[in-house]
Parts: C-alpha cells; structure tokens; sequence
C-alpha cells in the first residue's frame, strides 16, 4: 500500500465530507416538536390497582391517554406503524403506567426471556421520569412482551465536566445515555390481548427523587420498540438532530399533588461459601485447594425523598464477569471496565471528566486489597443542588491501610445550565521504608447553556497534589493543574465544537482517577452533520458524517506533539444494513511522543495513515452481524491489520448467543523495545541483566558483551552518560505481533427470574522485535545490528465463568458461580542462546498449550436476602 501525502489525505477526506453536505445546503427544517408543550395528566386514584397486565379496572377508563407516538427509528418523525396509548394514574405510595400496545399481528409480537436490565430482542416499551423536572436526569422502567423488567439512569449526553459512565452500555439497542447500571425494585406485569399487548408499572415514590412541594411537576417521555420492523417510536418526539437535548425535550407531567412517599430502606445481608483449587506453588503439576465461608451486606437508606444512603461491608463480587485479557504494548496501564454493583450504581454524580481522564476511577478502591467497607451518600437540594460523598476503606484482615474519598457537588443554574466542584482524596501506606502516599485532587466545571440550549460553553479546571511523607516529614510534593474550555453547539444538522486543553506535566490524578498522559496544549475542533436533516436521502434512510481536527505541543517544552485528522461516517440503508468508513491521518507535518520511551528522550513519531470500516446486517433479522477491518500504514514501512467479527443471534424465547472474534497482526512496526544499561568497563562493554533503570536495582548486574568491533563506541559517542562510563538509553525496532481473541456469551432463561449465563474467552498472542536501533537524540535512532538481546513473547489465556442466578423474591437472589481460568506467559530470555523462539508457534498450538496449562477453578454460592420498608 502506497503512503499517501499530505495534501492528498486532506483533499480527499474534505471532499467527502463536503458532497455528504450539499444536499442540505439551501434547506430548511423546522425544528418544532410536540415535546416543546406537550403535557399529560396524571390522575389520582381512590381504590387499589391490581397488577395483572389487564387494564380493566376503572380509574383506567378514567384517565386521558396520550396515543401521538412517531418514529425515531428507522424514519426520523414519520407516524408510527402501530398505535400505542398510555395513561398514568398515582395514589398515595407509588405512580402506575398502563399502556395498550396494539399489533395488528399480534402472532408476530417476540417475547423473549432474559436476565433483569437483559434490553433483548423482543417488543418493549419503556418510560422514563424526570421526576426533578431539571432537564438533567430521568428515571427509566421497561418491561418486555414476556414481563422482563428493565431499569436505568437517564442522562443528559455530552455534559461538559461529567459524563462517561463507567457502568458503561455495550448494549446498542440500549436507548442512547441510558446507564442499566442503576437498579430499582418496582413491579409490572405484561400479558397478551387479541388487540397486541399490555403493559402495567407500579413504580414506588421510593425509588424516585422528587421535590417536597405539594404540587409536582415531573418530565415524561415513553418509548416503544418493534424489532420485527426495526422501529421505534416515542412521545413526545425529538428529532434526531435534537437528541442530545432529548431530557430537555420531555413533556410535562401534570396534576400530581399531596404525595407522602414512604422511606426507602433496604438491608441485603449476605452469606458466600467458596471452593478454590489452583496449582500447589512448591509441588508444581499438582493442585491444592482452599475453602471460606464469609458473610457481609449491603445498606440502602432514603434519608427523605432527596437524600439516599448506601453502604457495603465486606463486599464479595464473585459472581462479576472476569476482566477480558489484552495485549497492551503501550506506555500506558490498560483501565478496564468497572463491573462491581456497588461502584457502578449511581456513581453518576461522582463523576468528573478530565479530558480524556476521569478524577474518580473506582477500579482503584480494592485493586491492591479487600474493601472493608465503603459507604456513599447523594441527595439534591430545593434550590438544585446535587451532591454526594463516597469514601472507602481497604486492607488485609480488616486492617485499613488505605482510605479512599470523593465529595462532588453540582448546582442547577436556570433551565438547562450546572456548574459543579469535586474533591478527591487518598492515603495509603503502599511505599516502602515506612513512607506513604497521600494525594488529593480539586476541580471545577461547568457546562453554560444558551440560546434555549443550543449551544453551550463546557469546561474545567483542576489541581491535583501528590505528597510523599515519611517519619512524620514530606519528603516530596509534586502539583500539577489542567484545564479545558469548549464552545459547542449542541443541535441542528451542523454540531460541533472547538476548543482548548491543557494539562501541565505534573497533573497526576492516577492515585484515585486515572489519566494516560499528561503534559500537553491541545487545540480541539469537531464537525458533525446529519445529511438531510436526519431524513432520507437517495438509497440511504439516513447518513452522519463527522470530522475531527487536533493539534497537540508539549505544555512543559513546546515541542510538537503531533496532529491528527479524523474522518467518519455511518450511512444506513433503507434495508436497515449500514455501513461504517472512518479515515485517519495522523502526524503528517511531524511531532514526537514523549512517552514511548518510558522516561527517557521524545520520540519522533513516523506519520500514519489508518482506514476502518464495518459492515451491520439488517437489525430487522433475530440474528446480526458485523464484520470490520481496520488498516493502518507507517511511513517509512510497518503494517497494522485488525479483522474482527461480533454477531448475536436470539435462538429463540429462551435462548440468546453472542460472540465477538478478532484477529490482528502487525509487520515491521516501529517501536520502543527496552530501555538498556551499558557499562564501558576498561575495553570491554558490558550489558544490564535486566532492561530496568539503574535507580531501580539495589543491586544491578551486568555481562559481558560479544565483541562487536567498536560499533557501540560510535553509537553512544553523542550520547550522554549517567555516570562515569555507564551510559542508560532507549533502544528501538520494528515489531511483529499476531493475536487472535474469541469471545462468548449466552443465556439460557427458564422463567423472568431463573437464568443460567455463560461466558468464555481465550486469547493468545505473540510478537518479535527486530532490525534494533539505539536512541542518540529525540531526532536520531542509529542502527544496531550487534544489539545481542532477543526480546520475544508469546501469552496464552482461557476464562470462563458459569452463573446460574435465581431472584427468588424482588432484590433477593441466589447465584451458583463456576469460574475457570488458564494462564501463561512464555518471554525469551534475552541473552539466551538463539534457539526456539514463542513467535514461532503457531496460533493453533499457541490455544493448544493454553489448555495443557493447570487450571484455577473457584466455585462459590452466595445468598442474598433483601428486607425492604
């Protein structure tokens, strides 16, 4: 593949960019929808509702349905395809929704199982809540054709200094800012009719939020989905060019007053009884094992309708999904999704974006020792204030020897804007000689709205503080700050932003949040466009294009770090197939990474140009797929190809598969290889044992090197040395890697409550470096053909865990867990006589000796119990 130029790239991804845009050019659209003044009334009842799906009773007749859905999907505002209406009606402890869901074809309607928060393939319909009326969060219930209930967190999307769930929702059907994370106990039935279906919600005050004023006015906004015909239609309808203001855009919910909730209290003791057999580690080839019985529990408290305490002691999260394994050849830690309840539920309002960091990652609570004990608190004010403080405790036989906390606030400002602040901080005794760490972190944000919320000025600024203390003194203090300010315009055909980073080289947040790298001014802009304003447009039912400029220097230097330009796109068929193409040219006019050669010299970075696209089947279909290829090419040689294939298939009602698969391979990339001690002792050179810093070693060891006719005197003449005739320097080569990673998922589902899960992975990987190169200067890599270290891996690695689940009564469950896991890592010894090499084998044997590997095999039972107020 030949290297593209500049002035090639650039031309002709605005090229595209431009002809995607002309057909909107000239046009108008009216921006006007029904959620502007919708409003529904909510009627109260004097007799009790019985849920049974079968709206009969008459308070039903009584209250006004709403029926004017239109589509999101797949035609942006046409009518909907079959009718829909909903009334709600409250009493004094809990809000009800009945919906009729008419289907002319009622045999067609799919009603398939799944596990809880399971947002399957099947018809759904789905409410969300305002129920602060604030413009900022909701409150989402749903429940399937088959009775499976689903809730989450609704969120404004793009808010400036939060965002960035660490639930996270890989789930795409999952409407777009919906966090599952978040969990209610609620009640709701469904049931069949020769008409379509029903669907009635008793959703308890408790588990709302609200004001304490006599007379409530709540945000609304319902959803039905039909994925027999790909659609899905809501009131009151946003169009897509509007929905990421879609909590801006709910109607009113009118005619609720007098309401006394009662106090949301909820205790979850809990009991786990655990087998581990792993291999004995002094009598290899054979197995020892270990047996525990452990108890703890889980607090909820509503402290009024706006203030809610949760606490965990002794937390066990055996039956959580095993991390996925990854070959990470970066500079950088591999930050991995959080998985465990209690972080992942409500932790939305701790968080704080810092760029493309995060001030709280709550994978740290725990990654070094068992949690004690943790406990959080959030409420909101009258006035709109929102808050919350977590802190937690971590030791060995519940001895703390680390504390973690996080205080975060956000004030409401009019209709649509906030402003917030954040303090974080952590102690721990994790440094050796008696010293430890003690960190905190400050920062502001804001996200300022105008010109009725279409565009907005978003920012932050914050400060973190890193101590080192010992013997009663700071031995050390390290301060850093960054910042950011962001001018967006947030609706319409054309979005975008522009805007400023800068993150000073001593900003470190990594202690309690986490960040890959700091040290750098960025200059940010990004284009998108909605062709046609969304609507169809010649054989595609809708098209986005966006595009992306960076420019990035050293805040400490000034040195150039580098461009990037970013073209993407997604353009579906009215088939309901699309397809996916992005361009990326990165550093065409030059710039250096200061981190590839972990903490010695820059790096000038070789200009690289990467082609992705993807193809999605008709989402129509029970079963999907989706193939992608990304491409990416150095100048001045190296290769990197990813293929990957992910598919579900509904099996049927009681049956969902999914998988992922990804292959990849890299030739003759350029790349960091190690970082190298050289001792010129007398004539001869010799060479660290180990390819760490000399600071690093209480008592480093060299050996003697080949000679090699004085090339390493000519290669380290320019170089500067960190003592007398010992010199430590970055050496580079070109990298080969092969990797290939098969993921799997099912469920088997017997009833709403009993499922089984199973998930699988097994990954190997393998790579070599070659054609050596030592570092004289940040602009100049000397060939070392003599370099007399091989440096050659290869990783195996198989997991799989097996839950078998039964929620036995709401909030209480039973979970039988099987876990299994196989790994191994095979690294050359690099002063090893030339011999076999890991890169040599083959993938196929690679998974074959996973599987000769001894195994780690925990089986656990845990029992929980849910006593609710």
């Amino acid at each position: 593949m030949s290297y593209p130029s500049v002035h090639a790239v650039l031309a002709g991804a605005f090229f595209i960019f431009a002809s995607a845009a002309s057909p909107a050019i000239g046009q108008t659209r009216s921006t006007t929808t029904a959620g502007d003044d919708a409003r529904m009334q909510a009627e109260r009842i004097a007799s009790s509702i019985v849920l049974d799906g079968v709206l009969d009773e008459e308070v039903w007749q009584q209250a006004a349905p709403i029926s004017d859905f239109r589509q999101s999907e797949p035609i942006d505002g046409a009518p909907a395809s079959r009718r829909t209406e909903v009334r709600v009606v409250y009493g004094d402890n809990a809000i009800y929704i009945g919906a009729t869901l008419f289907d002319d074809e009622p045999a067609l309607i799919e009603r398939a199982l799944g596990r809880r928060d399971d947002y399957n393939r099947a018809d759904w319909f789905l409410v969300s809540i305002d129920a602060y009326f604030d413009h900022k969060t909701a409150y989402s219930f749903g429940v399937n054709a088959a009775g499976i209930q689903f809730d989450a967190l609704l969120q404004s999307t793009d808010r400036g200094g939060a965002g960035g769930g660490q639930g996270g929702n890989n789930n795409r059907a999952i409407p777009r800012g919906m966090d599952p994370s978040w969990d209610a106990i609620w009640y709701s039935s469904a049931r069949l009719s020769p008409e379509g279906w029903t669907a009635e919600l008793r959703i308890p005050y408790s588990m709302l939020r609200f004001s304490d004023a006599d007379r409530q006015t709540w945000g609304i906004h319902f959803i039905r989905r039909i994925p027999r015909l790909g659609e899905q239609a809501e009131w009151p309808y946003v169009p897509r060019i509007e929905r990421d203001n879609l909590l801006a855009r709910f109607a009113r919910l009118e005619g609720i007053r007098d309401v006394n909730p009662r106090r949301n209290v909820q205790v979850s003791p809990y009991t786990v009884s655990r087998l581990q057999t792993e291999e004995h580690p002094e009598v290899p080839g054979t197995s020892t094992s270990s047996r525990s019985v452990d108890v703890g529990g889980d607090v909820k408290i509503g402290l009024g309708t706006n203030v809610t305490l949760d606490a965990t002691i002794n937390p066990d999260f055996g039956q959580v999904e095993a991390d996925p394994a990854v070959l990470n050849l970066t500079a950088f830690e591999t930050f991995l999704q959080e998985r465990r309840p209690f972080f992942v539920e409500g932790i939305q309002i701790y968080e704080f974006a810092a760029g493309p960091g995060q001030l709280l990652y709550t994978r740290r609570i725990g990654a070094d020792a068992p949690i004690i004990g943790a406990t959080k608190v959030s409420g909101r004010t009258e006035s709109g204030l929102s808050y919350g403080v977590l802190g937690a405790m971590t030791g060995d036989r519940f001895r703390a020897d680390r504390t973690f906390g996080v205080g975060r606030i956000i004030q409401r400002i009019g209709t649509y804007s906030s402003a917030g602040a954040i303090v974080t901080a952590y102690d721990g005794a994790d440094i050796d000689d008696g010293q430890h760490l003690r960190t905190f972190a400050s920062g502001l944000d804001w996200d300022l709205r105008f010109r009725d919320n279409a565009y907005d000025v978003e920012g932050f600024f914050s400060v973190t503080n890193r101590s080192f203390l010992g013997s009663g003194l700071r031995l050390e203090d390290e301060t850093g700050f960054a910042g950011k300010v962001w001018l967006r315009k947030r609706q319409g055909a054309w979005n975008g932003f522009g805007g400023l980073d800068v993150f000073s080289d001593t900003f470190n947040p990594n202690d309690l949040g986490q960040l890959r790298e700091n040290n750098f001014v960025a200059l940010i802009s990004r284009i998108e466009h909605e062709l046609n304003g969304g609507q169809p447009i010649g054989p595609f039912l809708r098209a986005f294009t966006r595009l992306v400029v960076n420019q990035r220097v050293s805040y400490e230097s000034g040195l150039d770090l580098g461009q990037e330009f970013d073209f993407g796109s997604r353009w579906t068929l009215r088939n309901l197939q699309s397809i996916g193409l992005g361009l990326q040219y990165e550093n065409p006019f030059s710039g250096y990474d200061l981190y590839e050669s972990r903490g010695l010299l820059a790096w000038k970075k070789p200009a690289s140009f990467g082609l992705r696209t993807s193809i999605r089947t008709d989402e129509r279909r029970s079963w999907q797929l989706e193939p992608g290829l990304d491409l990416k090419t150095y100048r001045g040689g190296g290769r990197e190809v990813e293929l990957g294939l992910e598919g579900r298939w509904n099996v049927n009602p009681m049956l969902s598969l999914s998988g992922q698969m990804e292959t990849a391979w890299g030739s003759a990339v350029p790349a960091w290889a190690s970082n190298e001690s050289f001792w010129r002792d007398g004539t001869t050179w010799r060479i660290g044992l180990e390819s760490l810093a000399p600071d690093e070693l209480a008592d480093p060891q060299y050996v003697t090197m080949p000679d090699d006719g004085g090339a390493l005197d000519a290669l380290l003449a320019g170089a500067t040395p960190y003592a007398t005739d010992r010199y430590y320097v970055s050496i580079f080569g070109t990298r080969d890697t092969r990797s290939f990673d098969l993921t799997l998922r099912s469920t088997v589902t017997f009833t709403r409550n009993l499922s089984v899960q199973y998930y699988g992975q097994i990954f190997a990987a393998r790579g070599t470096y070659d054609r050596f190169q030592l570092q004289q200067s940040r602009d100049v890599l000397l060939d070392y053909p003599a370099f007399p270290k091989r440096n050659e891996f290869g990783l195996n690695s198989f997991q799989s865990s097996l839950v078998f689940r039964w929620e036995y009564r709401p909030g209480s469950r039973l979970f039988l867990v099987w876990t299994h896991g196989r790994q191994g890592e095979d690294r050359l010894n690099p002063l090893a006589p030339w011999g076999a090499s890991p890169y040599d084998r083959s993938i196929g044997n690679q998974f074959s000796d996973t599987f000769a590997l001894f195994p780690q095999n925990v089986f656990l039972i845990k029992l929980n119990y849910t006593f609710l107020n």
